[in-house]
């Protein structure tokens, strides 16, 4: 009977690996043809008398009601040239990271085909958080002083748990979590388990996106914070579902559960050691559970109701 079952998985197992390179095979074919304008390198070497040619260039760059002199001020101000030199000893050419933003547009564009490639524009914002990755459409503006390793001195003002987010492996799971927000940035069931679910949803989209990056880097994650998160992954449901948080419209759930913090508020002991948005990693296993049984597509995934997702999922996480 085991040796039956044992090999039943190594088939089950065949199937599914066979199942998966078919579809990479499938994604490498994808047209995408990705513009980049590494517009940091362009700015940051540039004498004042390139400033015309600049605006001719990157007019996207330069807002009519931006002065001259507050760009000339900007190409010489020392911070920024600092920060310009610690982006190049960390991405040189910027080559490499080009091929892995291509790639995620490839897996993109595989799954909705309406989407539209991007023109990525590299740039220096000034160790700004909020604007590490804009996204309109046809173009992707990525802040390389906010990727340059958590480890780095411009980052001493900011939170550990944010600033662990910011090295070169969490780049482009940060580009393709801003396209998937701009897709998807309202959901109209305001339960916790809707948010939930949607959050759990979005999440899966990384998976299909970035099918090689790993959960810490997706969730944001240390090892250890995702190993709490798996440990507990029992107690947490149960908390859930003991205090009837299901279906509850409290808006401070969100906070409290779903959305980036140095830990998630039970207000019990264990909160210390809980990571932030706990509740998006289970909303990720509970759509991942769903996703194993059923067999839709990611549009059809994002239209389906959490009620459903969550009663077909026979979501029960193990102890």
């Amino acid at each position: 009977m085991k040796k039956w079952l044992c090999l039943s998985f190594i088939f089950l197992m065949l199937v599914a690996c066979t199942s998966t390179n078919k579809t990479e095979q499938e994604i490498a074919k994808v047209k995408t043809d990705t513009q980049f304008a590494l517009f940091h390198d362009v700015l940051f070497t540039a004498s004042p008398n390139d400033l015309p040619k600049l605006k001719s260039e990157f007019p996207y760059m330069f807002p009519k009601q931006m002065p001259d002199e507050l760009v000339l001020e900007r190409m010489k101000d020392t911070s920024q040239q600092f920060l310009y030199k610690e982006v190049k000893k960390v991405y040189g050419d910027f080559k490499p990271q080009e091929k892995e933003i291509d790639e995620l547009f490839k897996h993109i564009k595989y799954y909705f085909k309406d989407f539209k490639t991007p023109t990525v524009v590299t740039d220096i914002t000034g160790v700004s958080y909020q604007d590490r990755v804009l996204y309109a459409d046809t173009l992707l503006l990525v802040s390389l002083d906010m990727f340059l390793g958590k480890e780095n001195e411009v980052y001493g003002g900011y939170a550990k748990y944010l600033s662990e987010t910011f090295t070169p492996k969490h780049m482009t799971s940060a580009i393709a979590q801003k396209i998937i927000d701009n897709k998807y940035p309202f959901n109209k069931n305001r339960t916790f388990l809707g948010q939930m679910i949607f959050e759990g949803k979005k999440m899966y989209l990384l998976d299909l996106f970035l099918p090689n990056v790993n959960d810490e880097i997706k969730l944001g994650y240390t090892t250890k914070k995702l190993a709490w998160a798996k440990l507990n992954e029992v107690t947490v449901w149960a908390f859930f579902i003991k205090n009837e948080l299901l279906y509850s419209n409290d808006s401070k759930l969100r906070q409290r559960f779903l959305e980036v913090a140095p830990f998630s508020k039970f207000y019990t002991s264990i909160d210390r050691d809980s990571p932030g948005a706990i509740a998006k990693y289970t909303g990720l296993q509970i759509v991942r559970a769903y996703m194993k049984k059923n067999q839709v597509s990611a549009k059809e995934l994002i239209d389906l109701d959490a009620q459903t997702i969550l009663n077909q999922s026979g979501y029960k996480p193990k102890k």
